[in-house]
């Protein structure tokens, strides 16, 4: 099998390494004649990195075949996998975008789909799909694997017998590595039985994955009370599925899911968890959601010397008329308007009451409760707090109301 079918009227993108996988493919795209251009990132983490970049420009010259070069400016010293897979796709993204590829080419083959599918299972994980999907989006950019269906041994040959030039990654010997270790100790000594076998489990589990997965009610996946009804294995699969939405590259281990089902059921009806690096749970009563980062506070101060109107990224105000539905009169001003502290009080009804029992009364979720205002007077006293209500709707002529 020698051939591609690709669409000879699509404008590809070819991710290139100037590995043997990614240069039987740049053959394979020019006796096909499609229409493709190379992408390399040189991320500075190897010796002979400068050498495969130069390599390939050199190669696709003789082809007339562009290369977009991206040199990784950033010391990567930790969490370098996932880092390096950030820094290639944001790349593909931005040429995508600037110069109208259709889809992206990776060259991962059958060897690769099988060492994934076998790590998968050794890491117990909750994938969405088993072993390599041929067509994914990856940051809003669709990314096509047109090698699946080749083995490893068959790229070296294309290469070989094509005098297509190529680099061999010396870490991919280091069997100290998991994926290392599968792929030269189980994957690489198969045979031909052996692979249709473990192919065909791939495809069965597949099947019995997308059922599970199409029983999960999408609309759903941030109400805390649907998760917590659902059984352990289909809730992991809607957790990670939420994760995914939010990054295609996140996943949550089984301690993870134990640590989000934990937080959900807690009696914490607000509040922020780091679940692993780079992933948090915002719980906000009865729904919640992932974050790749936490939520910092904000501290604003709007002064207001005389009735004015301000519109601001937090709330909007006009007190150039009545104000007495707020509270505010002449003899008031200059007022703050500023975000509300806990520990500020307010007369309710002729009762004085913290900020703090308002916020859990009302329900006010986290996010909101950090920039949530209040107005102080000239006297430094807190003489409004704006009721929150989950389902408000601005009406006309409102004079006061939060963003």
């Amino acid at each position: 099998m020698t051939n591609l079918t690709l669409d000879k009227n699509k404008k590809y993108l070819l991710a290139c390494s100037f590995g043997p996988d990614s240069m039987a493919l740049f053959h394979l795209l020019v006796k096909g004649g499609y229409h493709f251009d190379c992408a390399i990132v040189n991320y500075h983490l190897r010796d002979e990195s400068n050498s495969e970049v130069a390599g390939l420009l050199n190669y696709a010259s003789k082809f007339n075949v562009k290369v977009h070069v991206y040199e990784v400016k950033e010391d990567i010293t930790s969490n370098i996998e996932a880092r390096c897979r950030n820094a290639r796709y944001t790349f593909f993204k931005e040429l995508s975008e600037k110069y109208g590829y259709d889809e992206v080419l990776v060259a991962h083959h059958q060897d690769d789909l099988i060492e994934t599918y076998l790590l998968q299972k050794q890491r117990q994980n909750y994938p969405i799909y088993y072993g390599i999907e041929e067509n994914t989006f990856i940051m809003g950019v669709k990314i096509h694997r047109p090698l699946l269906n080749y083995k490893k041994s068959e790229l070296l040959t294309i290469c070989d017998k094509n005098q297509v030039p190529y680099s061999i990654d010396k870490t991919n010997f280091d069997v100290t590595i998991k994926r290392n270790k599968i792929r030269h100790e189980i994957v690489s000594k198969m045979n031909e039985e052996e692979r249709r076998e473990i192919l065909g489990v791939i495809e069965q589990e597949n099947k019995n994955l997308s059922s599970l997965l199409s029983s999960i009610k999408k609309e759903k996946l941030s109400c805390v009370d649907y998760v917590l009804s659902l059984d352990l294995k289909t809730a992991s699969y809607a957790l990670n599925m939420l994760a995914k939405s939010l990054n295609d590259s996140l996943y949550l281990s089984r301690q993870n899911v134990g640590q989000v089902l934990n937080v959900l059921k807690s009696s914490k009806p607000n509040g922020q968890f780091k679940i692993k690096e780079g992933l948090y749970l915002l719980k906000e009563y009865e729904q919640f959601e992932f974050l790749t980062s936490k939520i910092e506070s904000v501290t604003y101060a709007y002064l207001i010397s005389k009735p004015d109107s301000l519109n601001t990224k937090y709330f909007y105000l006009d007190f150039t008329g009545d104000t007495s539905n707020r509270n505010v009169s002449p003899s008031d001003y200059p007022i703050i308007i500023r975000n509300v502290k806990l520990s500020d009080t307010v007369f309710i009804n002729g009762y004085k009451v913290k900020a703090r029992r308002l916020m859990i009364d009302w329900k006010v979720p986290l996010r909101k409760r950090l920039v949530w205002p209040v107005i102080i007077n000239k006297d430094n006293k807190c003489i409004y707090i704006p009721r929150y209500q989950k389902d408000f709707k601005v009406p006309e002529s409102c004079n006061f109301f939060v963003k």
